[in-house]
Order: C-alpha cells, then structure tokens, then sequence
C-alpha cells in the first residue's frame, strides 16, 4: 500500500529566499539578489502520503498553517514545532486531491510521523504511510525560469506547480527520478554536491534537518515568518510565537557572515560582549563563510566584531 498512490513522477516547484552573493551574473528578483543559474540536488527519504478525509484537519492542528480548507492540487510550506516553539520539523504539504504528499526536512520525519499518529482521534478517518523506500526527491534551482503560479499542472505523468523563487521538486519512484536525472544532465543542468548545497544555503539563509535536529531553532529567527498563520487557531508552540509577534523584537536573527577562520558549530562569546550561534562554517573564495544566530543589534550588514582571535564581518541578516 502506497506504492500505487504515487506511480507517476509527481514534480513541483517550491521556494525559497535567495539571495546570492557569489561573485556572478547577478540579478534582483523579488528584493532579493540571485545569480542566474541551473543546478539540481538529490535526496532520498523523507517522504509521507496521508490518505483519508480527515487528513489536513489532523494536519492543521499539528502545523503552524491553516491547511484545514487548503485547495485541491496546492502545495504550501509549514513548520512543526515543540511545545516552546522551536521547530522539530518543516514539511511541504501538497494536496494531491484523494490523498497528501509531505517531504520533510532530511532526517524529521519519524518524529513527525509520530506526532501525527498520536494527533489522530478514533473519530478521524487517516492513513499514514511512509515512502522512504523506493520513492526519492530531485531539487532543481532553476533562477531563469521564475514563476508565482502555485497551481499544479498535469502533464501526462508529471505534476508541476511554481512558487516565486525558482525552485522545482520532483518527487516519484526511483526509477522515474533516475531517469529524470539522466534528463536532466544531458540538458546540461549541474548536479551540487553536499558541499555545494550547504554553501548554496550559507549564502541564502536556509535552514536544513541537521540544523533542525540540532538546534530547534524558532521559525521567526530563521526567516521562516511565512511558514506560519498568524490568525488560524490553537496549535502546538503558539503562545511563544505570538508572543515574539506581539513583541516585534527578536533575541537573534540569522545572518550569512564571513570570518577570517574556521568556525566550530556551536555557541560562541563575542569580545566586547554578545553571543553567536554558528550553524556552519565552509571555506570558499579565500575565506570562511558562516551560518548563524546573532543579536539584531549585530546583524546589519558591515558590522564586524571578533571571537577570540578570529575576525568576522556580517554579509547579510535574514
């Protein structure tokens, strides 16, 4: 069961802030600076299907959107967080009709999994199926080809939709999306490695699983303030995100900054006073590029300020 839900490659396009600072053709696209690029990544697992009428309303009492009423053939991004508002999780949820399709962050879904079988009532009518085996993601930024329309298409046996950023997934059995693969190299389009995606995110200001297995951070100190509804009613962590919504001020906001050496994961003391959480840190272009949490007060773009003996100037606050 659930291999004949998805027997077709379902594909769609999902976004993300960019906002490039590498050092190429450059242009703006929504207030946002992108470099005019092709490139594709792979990932395997992570994947659920839920299957049953009753399956957004168990979804909307667990995630930080009103998915209750969402419309046929959509896809939105939501969080799920734990009772202090720190994340466990963030989904894509695409209502495919007669059922609906998650990918969650690399390494989050179990614990989703579980959330939502404990979440559905003996009055509720959901199935819960796993497709990490045999079912598998391709992730295509594509900047040149920037659409706003949400709407799935339907082309044969492939389902598309376009979000504003450029990003497309494709989602289906392997051997579908080793094919498409195939297809996508003989069009000349760049497979990144690990390293170059965890760059890609550096510059972008794009949280993963690991840094979400890792570190809960809160949706709104991540730029994620899209991923939640602020009008929809009671779920899990709510009271701490409308409290920092009502507060306006954030204790840390994420930033892409350079440092003059390598980085430790982790919270580090700034001289003169301050703390820094650094999610990453990877060399490229002659320095250090980093990933991290830093108090609004430290976080325009220009500031310098040092840990111990190294150097470090913000690029961008996110």
């Amino acid at each position: 069961m659930g291999l004949e839900l998805i027997s077709k490659t379902l594909c769609w396009v999902v976004g993300f802030k960019l906002k490039i600072q590498m050092p190429i053709n450059r242009v703006v696209v929504g207030n946002h600076l992108v470099e005019i690029m092709s490139f594709y990544h792979v990932r395997r697992a992570d994947i659920t299907v839920l299957i049953g009428p009753d399956s957004l309303d168990v979804l909307h009492s667990v995630t930080t959107q009103s998915v209750s009423d969402l419309s046929d053939n959509v896809s939105i991004f939501a969080s799920i967080l734990n009772p202090n508002g720190r994340m466990t999780d963030r989904i894509l949820i695409w209502n495919l009709v007669d059922q609906i399709a998650l990918i969650h962050l690399e390494g989050c879904s179990e614990s989703t999994r579980t959330l939502l079988s404990k979440s559905v009532s003996w009055k509720q009518d959901v199935k819960i199926i796993p497709l990490d085996s045999g079912f598998s993601s391709i992730w295509v930024y594509d900047l040149e080809n920037i659409r706003e329309d949400k709407k799935i298409i339907i082309d044969g046996q492939i389902h598309s939709t376009h979000t504003e950023d450029g990003v497309k997934i494709h989602l289906g059995p392997n051997n579908e999306i080793n094919e498409f693969e195939s297809n996508l190299i003989r069009s000349g389009i760049t497979k990144i490695d690990d390293d170059g995606m965890q760059l890609f995110q550096i510059m972008n200001g794009q949280i993963n699983g690991n840094i979400v297995r890792n570190y809960r951070p809160i949706p709104l100190e991540v730029s994620l303030s899209n991923d939640i509804s602020f009008t929809k009613g009671c779920y899990t962590g709510q009271e701490i995100i409308a409290r920092l919504d009502a507060r306006g001020v954030l204790a840390r906001t994420l930033v892409t900054f350079s440092s003059t050496n390598h980085l430790q994961s982790g919270n580090h003391k700034i001289i003169g006073g301050g703390r820094l959480v650094v999610y990453y840190s990877l060399f490229h272009d002659e320095k250090w590029m980093n990933l991290g949490l830093i108090h609004p007060d430290l976080a325009e773009t220009g500031i310098e300020f040092s840990l111990d003996d190294i150097d470090c100037n913000i690029i961008t606050k996110w």
